[in-house]
């Protein structure tokens, strides 16, 4: 493949065009244009473009015009198929060879990987990327962002995308990585969101005060991290065996929290199917065993 030589402001790309202006896409312009780079924008609903115009930007009067304006193409858009459908144009196709597209669309390892593909194939520089934070926090210093492909292509970009998020991450080359960490940890969010939030009407139920639950979160966070810790190195070493707590136990505990959300009249699914996972995993011999153990019931079944 071939880069771009270093510019004048030390970035080897001084312009960049931006597919996709919903409220993320939009969010990722500002901080380029205060970079001082040029900046083409294109939406398919034009009028989203105004507001940045007026900061700087320039907006594209047609998809061809922004593709074509700029060797560095970022691309959010509401998913892949919209993505395929406005790129993978036999007339579109060989106006890209030879440019760098970071797509930032949210999909999963498959898409990302097909689009990697079709990318070599098209003689296009391709990486594929996750924001993991909210509009919002664009642009800073600890606002995640997980990039990965060809590291030559990073490389020829990073100063670029950096501008994005002050925690910029490379997860390697395989294309999908991104995308699949970004699953992983949006089902951490999901999990722990929802936890917290029945936790919040359990509490709720029996009038405590939900700044006193503020208070002893923060407590209790590193118990938290360390189970997470142990768990991801049990699983890594498929070793459940320990002396903290047993699967039985973990039983009994689940249990008498399903009791409490049940006697406090809340909301309980969550908890029963705590109880049923941790069910089913002492019923596959592993009530000896840890925690971690129960990973055995949230693999790949067959």
């Amino acid at each position: 493949m071939t880069f771009h030589q270093q510019e004048g402001n030390g970035m080897k790309h001084s312009k960049a065009t931006f597919i996709g202006l919903g409220q993320m896409g939009a969010a990722l312009v500002p901080p380029f244009i205060d970079a001082g780079l040029q900046v083409t924008v294109w939406n398919r609903s034009a009028a989203k473009a105004a507001p940045l115009v007026a900061l700087g930007a320039k907006a594209a009067a047609d998809f061809i015009t922004a593709v074509s304006a700029c060797d560095l193409i970022i691309v959010c858009l509401a998913d892949y198929a919209t993505s395929n459908a406005l790129f993978h144009r036999d007339e579109i196709t060989p106006l890209l060879k030879g440019k760098t597209i970071v797509q930032l669309t949210t999909g999963d390892g498959r898409e990302a990987e097909f689009g990697a593909l079709w990318a070599a194939e098209a003689g296009v520089n391709y990486l594929d990327g996750a924001i993991m934070d909210y509009p919002t926090k664009v642009g800073d210093p600890e606002c995640l962002l997980l990039v990965s492909g060809d590291r030559a292509v990073w490389d020829s970009c990073e100063a670029q995308i950096k501008l994005l998020g002050g925690r910029m991450t490379y997860v390697g080359s395989k294309p999908s990585s991104a995308n699949l960490l970004d699953g992983s940890l949006l089902t951490m969010y999901y999990g722990n969101t929802f936890a917290l939030m029945q936790s919040a009407a359990m509490l709720e139920a029996e009038q405590v005060d939900l700044k006193d639950f503020k208070t002893a979160l923060n407590a209790f966070k590193p118990v938290i991290e360390s189970t997470w810790k142990r768990t991801i190195e049990a699983i890594d070493q498929q070793d459940y065996s320990g002396n903290e707590a047993s699967i039985h136990v973990h039983s009994l505990g689940v249990q008498s929290l399903l009791k409490r959300a049940k006697n406090s009249g809340v909301e309980h699914s969550l908890l029963q199917l705590f109880s049923e996972y941790v069910d089913q995993t002492a019923a596959r011999g592993h009530e000896a065993d840890e925690l971690p153990a129960a990973f055995e019931v949230l693999r790949r079944k067959g």
